[in-house]
């Protein structure tokens, strides 16, 4: 772990940050806390979005990138907070003019006021480019008037702003003079002083299935007035005169809006990835104490095979992460990260990837705990149920394929060059150069045929190389080349059949990388050495189940709340079933 890394786990572990999820108190105190926790990290310097790549020091990003994973290993509903406010805040910085930063910059910074980003709309969806708020010029006033037209058109799933919010950025279509000018980016108070002002109305997106501090709304607006100077206008203005004015054709002006994506996708694929590493530690920990069948879960060899095959897959996606933050500060020397076509449908990859296997590794991890890892206290749980929709925030992963496969057709001798570089050099498996063959053979079919089930499958290969690429470099022990070793093999699997037709792979390969994956998998593993391994600082493994005494720690937390009701003393008239005759 790196200094920041061990600081920030010592504020994690405070007295701030000591439950994770209260008990005694209302979904809403807990949301509340998490936005202290929240405003509290931020103040402490640990994250912001002068951190950002492209906006400060690139050689510190990697650093932020890995306290922004630790945060979400954490608790997902803090991290959301966290990028909820920054990824509005990028929307300003990216958009807005010279003085508009002067303006609201420092207050995003410190979070003096708290930020929602609105894109997404009810029936739009991840479809951006549909979205149907207006905000229209009225010459009348010289304001801006934001309608949102139809109940299908509220801004929803809009983090930080059932409660709290203070400004949304939202995403609308301009309307001058009876002409639409496309996409833009508003500035828009929600409250003052914490009431919500007139024309706005906030409704709730609740309850949700997890992620349940991260408070979201409903946003619609009605003839909600602002000034001209709410238009994000480093692109784009309006006269004193009432006229529309861009440097930019109609057609680009929407793209230039979706110019803040790429942290967003980051954001959630490291948390996804850190929350894996945390799982594959609670479940080491708790297989080397539980006994069954007269030996520890870990001395049992299919157990094994699961838990090295659990623990591949979170290693794998935070050297995927690594690597994508070691590309993105090579290429934000060349160009602004945020415009990068090819950066963007790298990490959208990663996202897809990364995200992807969370909801594997962690139905695994809790089922390799038995029924106690079902216990709420016991981390795997809620971070399985907060992690379920990370495939689909920030992005559809499927969309994203999509889009990222486009990109990528549109940049491919840029794009191969990557994933060359990717695994030139660092020895490792044969299986990676397999797998940067079978990116190849997947992206062509997308060009014969169009997206669709190639373009997921592509994203897929295109996380799996990435990874494996930077891991075949980095594997500085026997057991990191073992597992190393298993999950390459597990991915050429993967894509077998598409190897098989491309002829780039035979049977007897197939049944060699089978032999390959079921003798990595089936050997013994040392606790001790495996969370050398996954790295997880021990001030976040707070699971009962980790503990040498989980047992009697489980007992004490049966025992610790109010004595269990009767049957009897349950029933409205002070009877149970049978004193009724029943």
């Amino acid at each position: 772990m790196t200094q920041r890394e061990e600081e920030l786990a010592r504020v994690l572990s405070g007295p701030e940050f000591a439950t994770i999820r209260p008990d005694d108190g209302s979904v809403l105190d807990y949301s509340l806390l998490t936005l202290r926790r929240a405003k509290l990290l931020n103040g402490a310097g640990f994250t912001a979005n002068s951190l950002w790549l492209g906006r400060g020091d690139s050689a510190r990003f990697p650093d932020f990138l890995r306290t922004m994973g630790w945060i979400g290993a954490y608790d997902l509903s803090l991290l959301n907070v966290l990028v909820s406010h920054q990824i509005a805040g990028d929307a300003l910085l990216s958009h807005g003019g010279q003085q508009q930063l002067r303006s609201y910059g420092p207050e995003i910074d410190r979070m003096a006021k708290v930020y929602c980003f609105a894109g997404s709309e009810l029936h739009a969806g991840s479809d951006l480019k549909q979205v149907r708020t207006t905000a229209t010029y009225d010459p009348q006033s010289g304001t801006l008037v934001l309608n949102t037209p139809r109940p299908a058109d509220s801004k929803v799933w809009i983090g930080n702003s059932l409660h709290t919010g203070d400004v949304a950025m939202v995403l609308s279509r301009l309307q001058v003079g009876g002409r639409d000018e496309g996409h833009h980016w508003i500035r828009v108070p929600l409250r003052e002083d914490g009431r919500v002002l007139p024309g706005v109305r906030i409704g709730r997106a609740e309850p949700k299935g997890g992620v349940t501090a991260n408070q979201t709304g409903v946003l619609s607006f009605t003839d909600y007035r602002l000034p001209v100077s709410a238009l994000m206008n480093r692109w784009a203005s309006i006269d004193a005169d009432g006229t529309y004015r861009s440097p930019l054709p109609r057609h680009r002006r929407f793209e230039e809006c979706l110019a803040t994506f790429t942290h967003e996708r980051l954001f959630p694929s490291v948390g996804a990835a850190y929350a894996q590493l945390l799982a594959c530690a609670i479940t080491t920990r708790f297989a080397a104490v539980k006994q069954t069948f007269g030996r520890p879960l870990i001395g049992h060899e299919h157990y094994r095979m699961r838990l090295s095959a659990a623990v591949g897959r979170s290693l794998a996606a935070r050297h995927a992460m690594d690597a994508l933050s070691e590309i993105a500060v090579a290429r934000s020397a060349q160009g602004a990260p945020a415009r990068d076509q090819v950066l963007h449908a790298l990490i959208s990859c990663g996202k897809s990837g990364s995200t992807g296997d969370a909801r594997h590794t962690l139905a695994e991890t809790r089922e390799l705990c038995g029924g106690l890892g079902y216990h709420d206290a016991n981390q795997i749980t809620p971070l399985l149920h907060d992690y379920e929709i990370a495939v689909t925030f920030g992005g559809d992963n499927t969309v994203l394929g999509y889009q990222a496969s486009r990109f990528a057709l549109r940049h491919r001798k840029e794009f191969d060059t990557v994933l060359d570089e990717a695994v030139a050099g660092a020895g490792g498996p044969d299986a990676a150069r397999l797998l940067r063959s079978v990116c190849d053979v997947l992206l062509d079919h997308v060009e014969r045929h169009g997206p669709g089930e190639a373009s997921a499958q592509w994203t897929r290969a295109v996380h799996q190389t990435l990874a494996i690429g930077h891991w075949a470099a980095h594997a500085g022990t026997p057991l990191s080349e073992r597992l190393l070793g298993q999950y390459a093999a597990a991915c050429a699997l993967e894509h077998a059949l598409a190897a098989l037709r491309a002829g780039i792979l035979d049977q007897g390969a197939v049944l060699r990388l089978e032999e390959v994956r079921r003798e990595a998998a089936g050997a013994p593993l040392d606790a001790a050495e495996l969370m050398t391994e996954l790295g997880v600082p021990e001030e976040l493994i707070t699971a009962p189940i980790a503990r040498q005494d989980f047992a009697e720690l489980h007992t004490a937390l049966a025992l610790a709340g109010p004595a269990p009701v009767s049957a009897s003393s349950a029933s409205p008239e002070g009877g149970g079933l049978h004193d009724r005759g029943e």
